[in-house]
């Protein structure tokens, strides 16, 4: 039977139908069954968002438990990738960063071009990096005219060398002008002339950190920290519908005694790529905060805690829906210090009230005060000093004030010891047999063993009377510059600077923080720096000048070691590290004999005789005399190429039992009476708080 054509085409199309349906049905299987559960989290991943949860970071605590670092709730602008254009974005940008302007709130960049407005100029400004590190020592503010030449030749040096850097890893170093570079990234990120100059370069400098940042889908981008609540309720109000921005809970740092203890305990930032290049491995992401200096940074490992989410299902409108997940996050650990904050407090306010008394506003100095007995740090102030919270908003103005206020003064500004160098002269000389302790000297006021340089004792110079004949205790007390000019010349500047190499003058402390290591005088110290070095110069040595050139720490450290016959242990600032949730200690720091030198005890009552005869009724018995606390002291005057003499004190307490030992240096004081005021102040707030 033959198969009309209507019966044939119906065969035909059924069989079509037939294929697309298996067609179809494969298809759905492949959707539904085999891969399904891929084309699901695509899906999700459209209409679920993701909001980190951020672990509040550790915060710091004295050594008695007393908050110096704490958390506060804030909020901060978050980012969203969303489906817009370039010209979208450079707008949406361009209005958030106006918003912040207006409201006194700023964006955080790494991006090195701003443009000046005055000279109509796009120029380079390394100053905000994290990089620009304070070099001026202790005496910036009185440099001669050649100092200034050197230190702004190598500000210039620097600056070039930070261009040529930035230029060559972000492969711009072909154009030959700034404008080139500018036209470059104003083309790349599609910025139109609609903007002007100011606006194209903010808007450049966020575009670019979205792109060091990794700005994605998945990692949204952090624009700004800690914003005003107008600029809160703004960003809701505009951006929130669309899904570009949001606000998001977020902790913020809060140092909650203000000031105190600014130079140590650093402050924290906003991770930057090179830094999150070293710590993605460590759980880090490209929006947490990171300790950028001080104690913040040194106990980072501890601090930074275990970040969470939230993950929300948002609805068709673009509202939250269904939170899909949830993971806590843990805080970091904690951390207590050594420091004692009401001490802490005592320091600083003395060391500025006695800056101003002797010096006035522009005035800088340091302090600090240890326990001997273990080389735990109980106060260390550093004067002028600075407000951590507000280290960006003021960073331009700290680093351009004469007085320089984020150079810790304590650690790494380097003095010449003036007269506190003659208790290492007394036990070198004691220690090495040279003299004994029934040693007399008689002061004639001229020193005339050398025929070209014959210095005099300070009382013969000013009133043109003598010590008379005095031994090691009683040089000490009335601190004669003849006796110690003698026994340093007998003895010679290489037993001089193998007893500073003992007692650890020339050597950093060992403190956590970066310190200088000084400088201890020598033949070839002076060589070196393209001098000669003369017979006479070891006199001067002998009396802490020269080319002696210590911290305050150093000096803390040395007369504790003084103290301990020898022992010489590592200063430190940090008790313990413990974990927020269970109190259990991670870390603990011990007392660490870092060297030790014995001295015999005779050497040790001599030199601790001469510093209470100091205090009784010598250069400090004005400020010390009417004490009922028994001290033991040194006072120190120190020349300087301009200005009044640098004056300093270093001292502990009580005498038969010591258990602080306090520094002080006053830049261009004058008198060593202020420095050791500081010194009684620290002492008799010590045994209040211990009473």
């Amino acid at each position: 039977m033959k198969i009309n054509d209507i019966t044939r085409r119906t065969i035909i199309i059924g069989a079509i139908v037939a294929v697309l349906a298996i067609s179809c049905i494969i298809k759905l299987f492949n959707l539904q069954i085999v891969n399904g559960e891929e084309y699901r989290i695509q899906a999700d991943n459209r209409t679920i968002r993701t909001y980190a949860t951020k672990a509040p970071r550790g915060e710091i605590f004295d050594r008695n438990g007393v908050p110096v670092v704490e958390n506060r709730s804030g909020y901060s602008i978050q980012i969203f990738k969303t489906d817009i254009t370039a010209e979208e974005l450079n707008k949406n940008i361009n209005d958030i960063v106006k918003l912040l302007h207006e409201n006194g709130d700023e964006y955080t960049s790494t991006f090195p071009i701003e443009y000046n407005e005055e000279e109509e100029i796009p120029e380079y400004n390394f100053e905000k990096s994290d990089s620009a590190v304070s070099s001026a020592d202790g005496n910036k503010n009185k440099e001669s005219d050649e100092e200034k030449k050197d230190r702004e030749k190598k500000i210039q040096e620097d600056t070039a060398k930070n261009i040529a850097e930035w230029e060559s890893q972000n492969k711009v170093d072909t154009f030959n002008t700034l404008r080139e570079i500018v036209k470059y990234y104003a083309e790349k990120y599609e910025i139109s002339d609609d903007f002007n100059e100011t606006e194209k370069l903010d808007i450049m400098a966020v575009r670019y950190e979205m792109e060091q940042r990794k700005f994605s889908g998945s990692n949204p981008f952090v624009l700004a920290t800690d914003v005003s609540n107008i600029v809160i309720q703004k960003i809701k109000e505009t951006y929130y519908p669309t899904g570009f921005a949001d606000i998001i809970a977020d902790t913020i740092r809060n140092y909650a005694k203000g000031n105190m203890a600014a130079h140590i305990l650093g402050r924290t930032g906003i991770i930057y790529a090179e830094e999150y290049e070293k710590l993605k491995d460590s759980g880090y992401g490209m929006n947490d905060i990171i300790g950028k200096d001080g104690l913040e940074a040194v106990l980072e490992p501890y601090l930074k805690g275990t970040d969470g989410y939230k993950k929300v299902r948002m609805t068709s409108d673009g509202r939250y829906g269904d939170v899909v997940d949830v993971k806590p996050a843990k805080a970091g650990n904690y951390a207590e210090l050594t420091i004692d904050a009401e001490l802490q407090e005592a320091a600083e306010k003395s060391l500025k009230k006695r800056i101003n008394e002797a010096v006035g506003d522009n005035g800088a100095g340091a302090a600090i005060a240890v326990d001997p007995n273990t080389g735990e740090v109980l106060a260390i102030a550093s004067y002028p000093d600075y407000d951590p919270e507000k280290f960006n908003e003021e960073y331009e103005e700290l680093v351009n004030k004469k007085s320089n206020p984020l150079f810790n003064r304590a650690l790494n500004g380097t003095y010449a010891p003036g007269s506190t160098f003659k208790i290492l002269t007394s036990v070198a000389g004691l220690e090495t047999g040279l003299i004994d302790p029934d040693t007399y000297i008689t002061d004639r006021g001229k020193y005339t063993y050398y025929s070209d340089y014959q210095p005099t004792c300070l009382a013969y110079s000013s009133q043109g009377v003598t010590h008379g004949t005095i031994n090691v205790s009683e040089a000490i007390g009335v601190s004669c510059n003849y006796f110690f000019y003698d026994i340093g010349r007998r003895m010679g500047i290489e037993a001089l600077d193998e007893y500073c190499d003992k007692f650890g003058l020339g050597k950093t402390t060992g403190i956590e923080l970066a310190e200088s290591s000084g400088t201890v005088a020598s033949p070839e110290e002076r060589e070196a720096a393209g001098g000669e070095w003369h017979p006479g110069d070891v006199l001067q040595t002998a009396i802490g000048q020269s080319d002696n050139l210590f911290t305050p720490a150093q000096i803390s450290s040395y007369i504790s070691t003084v103290l301990n016959k020898g022992k010489r242990y590592r200063l430190h600032l940090i008790k313990e590290v413990a974990d927020y949730d269970t109190g259990e200690v991670i870390m603990q720091k011990e007392p660490e004999v870092i060297s030790d030198n014995p001295i015999s005890d005779s050497t040790f009552d001599a030199v601790k005789e001469g510093m209470r005869q100091v205090v009784a009724d010598g250069t400090a018995a004005k400020v010390f005399g009417n004490s009922e606390l028994k001290v033991g002291g040194k006072t120190g005057t120190a020349e300087v190429s301009d200005g009044k003499d640098n004056v300093l004190f270093t001292g502990f307490a009580p005498y038969d039992d010591p258990q602080i030992v306090v520094a002080v240096v006053i830049e261009h004081g004058a008198s060593s009476s202020f420095a050791a005021q500081v010194g009684k102040d620290i002492f008799d707030a010590y045994m209040k708080i211990i009473q």
